[in-house]
């Protein structure tokens, strides 16, 4: 089991590399009013801005745009207001187990700050998938995944309340209470 993922079974929170999101870009010029940033969830660095919002699956001001095999394609308007209730939105169905309370998972999972636009970790990014136990997640994973089916992508819009709250880990580039981003992709179900 990889160090990030022991953090996992030891902390209720999500694996995090430690990577910092950048929020911006070096470019100079602004995008147009009611556009944002659009973040490859295979590639760490700084999202890029947009002139439009994508067509595709949306919730809370968070668009994804999944194309096959390859990793979620995920755009965050500007102004993307904090939520204060659990959003999910299936994005590509699964036909596979269906994930419970208790449960171990193996998934593929990128994780954005709504407010910084920008990638806090993604399995996508390291190349390879990760297991946990679902009940030792943040609280939105455990509200969230359950009824998931192996092979779905789901979206998770996520408050501050039921992510890191006032205390996000250190270095993590997550904000106190910050809403979470999350796209998943369930790939296994060990039942408990």
């Amino acid at each position: 089991m990889k160090k990030s993922l022991i953090a996992l079974a030891v902390l209720p929170v999500l694996a995090l590399t430690a990577c910092s999101g950048s929020s911006g870009s070096s470019s100079s010029t602004e995008p147009a009013a009611g556009a944002g940033k659009t973040t490859d969830c295979a590639v760490q660095g700084a999202p890029t801005p947009v002139a439009s919002i994508p067509d595709g699956p949306s919730l809370d001001g968070v668009t994804v745009i999944v194309d096959g095999s390859a990793a979620p394609v995920v755009t965050v308007a500007d102004g993307a207001a904090p939520v204060t209730e659990l959003g999910s939105l299936e994005i590509a169905p699964g036909d596979g187990a269906t994930a419970k309370a208790g449960d171990t998972l193996t998934v593929d999972y990128c994780g954005i700050g709504l407010a910084s636009q920008s990638i806090f970790d993604s399995s996508w990014v390291r190349g390879e998938p990760a297991t946990f136990p679902l009940d030792g997640l943040i609280q939105g994973w455990q509200d969230g995944l359950p009824g998931m089916k192996v092979g779905e992508t789901r979206l998770l819009v996520i408050p501050g309340a039921l992510g890191y709250g006032p205390n996000p880990p250190s270095g993590s580039g997550i904000e106190p209470d910050e809403t979470l981003v999350f796209v998943i992709t369930l790939k296994d179900v060990v039942a408990s």
